[in-house]
């Protein structure tokens, strides 16, 4: 199975969005994973299982579409329809008539369920848990998020017409993340927000990555400057500020090599060694290493 690895930053560069996106044989629906780190607030958070995550275009909220196997790929799993109403508090025939193909090689259906989650500006007081746990909505529609431009509602894709991962959407409902009040459709004046992911490597069996450097990645703390280092397989920070009398002594970050980091260096995209190899998968993982100074 190969993996894709993707990641988008807010515009001050404070805040990142990392998503894991494979891919399974024939290029079926397989679940992503994604973390998300805002080092001006503190606060990061991540979760597997999800079709498709976006960030508000003032990056205060998290849209999501979290994903759910309703019948298994032998075509039966009324065990799993009931499981997964209780799970998401959505009655069977809403299921039903909400799932998709998730299978182009067998009788697997999957389903989406829309959540969010809202960014504390400070997660270090009492209420701040609790403001920004996932809420779920008991909609089976999600297979693709957005939100407008400007970042009232979470527009639900509708469900794909193929087993393909990267499918698109071609109609959108509407989602108020504040209320859970859901519209059939989006209102026509209502524009939607276009996140720009970089895409890094891909994780492949087939394709060899080297694991031995990588460019190296500036970065500012307060009136220092550091540089993130990856040389022979390991990652370090360099201390760079011009003319400091004491420079700080490097730091070892971790195993692998650095593909990207938030303005000030807490949150550093890497490639690293699988920490649990199987010899049925690739042996290096897309891992995000968090600095804490």
């Amino acid at each position: 199975m190969a993996e894709r690895v993707l990641w988008a930053f807010s515009p001050d560069r404070k805040s990142v969005l990392v998503v894991a996106d494979p891919g399974g044989v024939e290029n079926e629906p397989v679940p992503n994973g994604f973390f998300f780190g805002d080092e001006a607030r503190g606060f990061q958070t991540q979760m597997d299982s999800v079709w498709d995550v976006a960030p508000s275009p003032d990056w205060k909220w998290i849209g999501f579409g979290r994903a759910y196997t309703v019948v298994a790929g032998g075509g039966t799993g009324t065990d799993l329809l009931t499981d997964v109403s209780r799970r998401t508090s959505i009655d069977t025939a809403t299921l039903r008539a909400g799932s998709f193909p998730a299978s182009g090689m067998s009788l697997a259906r999957a389903v989406a369920q829309p959540g969010v989650i809202h960014i504390p500006d400070n997660p270090r007081v009492q209420a701040a848990a609790d403001s920004s746990a996932p809420r779920l909505f008991p909609v089976a529609r999600g297979w693709r998020v957005r939100w407008t431009t400007d970042g009232s509602t979470l527009a639900l894709g509708n469900s794909p017409a193929r087993a393909v991962d990267n499918e698109p959407s071609q109609t959108w409902s509407a989602l108020d993340p504040a209320t859970g009040a859901q519209h059939g459709t989006l209102p026509s004046s209502a524009k939607l927000a276009d996140v720009k992911f970089t895409g890094g490597p891909t994780l492949d069996r087939s394709l060899p990555i080297d694991m031995n450097q990588s460019p190296a990645i500036q970065i500012q703390r307060g009136n220092q400057t550091f540089s993130i280092q990856s040389e022979r397989g390991v990652i370090t920070l360099v201390e760079t500020t011009p003319a400091a009398a004491n420079k700080a002594a490097p730091r070892v970050v971790g195993a692998g090599i650095a593909l990207a980091a938030t303005v000030g260096g807490r949150y550093i995209i890497a490639l690293a060694p699988r920490a649990k190899p199987d010899p049925n998968e690739i042996a290096i993982e897309a891992v995000v290493y968090t600095v804490t100074w």
